[in-house]
């Protein structure tokens, strides 16, 4: 596994285990909610990391271009459903990260 594996691991895996708190401490939920942030910020940063090895692959071009579309939208429109690209777009890194970068080196 590599680190920009391990990294992504670790930052999906923190809000779920800062959640897992809640039991044993009310008002961990909305800790966990907040750590979403430094998911989204190391996801981005792998992203632009691999990026900058990997400019031509299609994926890594519409992962950028969702994150884009995900702050324009944002900010402009005030849609429920658009709280749904952040989950989506951590999925979708992952995918990439571990099953379309990895396996082709």
């Amino acid at each position: 596994m590599t680190f920009l594996q391990k990294t992504n691991c670790f930052a999906i895996g923190l809000p779920l285990v800062i959640l897992s708190f809640e039991v044993f401490e009310p008002g961990m939920f909305f800790l966990a909610f907040i750590s979403t942030i430094v998911t989204g910020f190391l996801q981005v940063s792998i992203g632009l990391s691999l990026l900058v090895n990997h400019y031509k692959n299609r994926h890594l071009q519409a992962y950028f271009l969702f994150c884009i579309l995900f702050f324009l939208l944002w900010h402009t429109t005030d849609w429920g459903w658009i709280w749904a690209m952040p989950l989506a777009l951590a999925i979708y890194m992952t995918i990439i990260l571990h099953f379309i970068i990895i396996e082709k080196e």
